[in-house]
């Protein structure tokens, strides 16, 4: 049995096209580019999940046989991936901004912590949010619908973004501050009232100064605030997942 070029690039096509996506969402999505998941385990899941991929789909185009065109394609079906999984990694990114605001506000940016998902010593509260923020897209099931929106890329065909798609990308990291902000409004309200209250006291009183009454009140009471408001947040981040999932049907129009 004889194989012809054009046959083994068919193969490769069916198997490397969502092998190439599939490493460029394990790159940015929020769980699957965890650093608390081994490489190894990373790359098998990747392997299976573009085998999978390869049977199911239908009509991949042959992958191509030019070296500066794989190299090319590799790259754009990389990117394409990684734009897919940083749609996801926006919505934890947006609740993880609402424990960094608070902990600005209430003076507790100081407690820190080394967290391995973070380049440094990030935020205590920052650190919860995010946390927090992963549960609530693994409870909404974003992890399967992250992998069924890259399955879906590939119903029109394997050409790149285009501008649009960038710049509706861009437009959507905007969420960002405007949730964080909007999520994280009670606790700054809380913290410019408390810090009103002790100030006037220390003109009445200066004994009850800003370092003995002031920072623990701002603290307890921003802590407060912030537990009160997590009632919240299910919606929020279903609010979240639902402009994520439309900014990822606009980018995909083409699919």
């Amino acid at each position: 049995m004889v194989l012809s070029e054009h046959q083994v690039l068919a193969w490769l096509g069916a198997f490397l096209w969502p092998f190439l996506r599939l490493t460029g969402l394990f790159l940015t999505a929020p769980l699957y580019s965890s650093a608390l998941i081994p490489a190894q385990v990373k790359a098998a899941l990747v392997l299976a999940l573009s085998a999978c991929l390869a049977f199911w789909l239908p009509n991949l185009p042959p992958f191509p046989g030019y070296p500066a065109a794989a190299v090319y394609q590799g790259v754009i079906q990389i990117a394409i991936g990684g734009a897919i999984g940083m749609v996801a990694q926006i919505i934890v990114s947006a609740v993880a901004a609402v424990g960094e605001i608070a902990g600005l506000s209430i003076g507790l940016s100081f407690a820190v912590l080394q967290f391995r998902e973070a380049q440094g010593q990030t935020q205590a509260l920052y650190d919860l949010m995010l946390w927090l923020g992963l549960i609530g897209y693994t409870v909404l099931g974003g992890p399967v619908w992250l992998f069924a929106a890259l399955s879906h890329s590939f119903q029109g065909s394997v050409a790149g973004l285009d501008f649009t798609s960038w710049a509706q990308l861009a437009d959507f990291g905007g969420v960002v501050i405007a949730s964080g902000v909007t999520l994280a409004a009670p606790v700054l309200a809380v913290a410019l009232c408390v810090n009103l209250t002790v100030g006037l006291m220390t003109v009445f009183a200066p004994q009850l100064n800003l370092l003995t009454i002031g920072f623990p009140t701002l603290i307890l009471a921003g802590l407060a605030t912030l537990a009160g408001s997590l009632v919240v947040f299910g919606g929020a981040m279903q609010h979240l997942s639902e402009l994520a999932a439309r900014t990822l049907a606009a980018m995909l129009s083409h699919g």
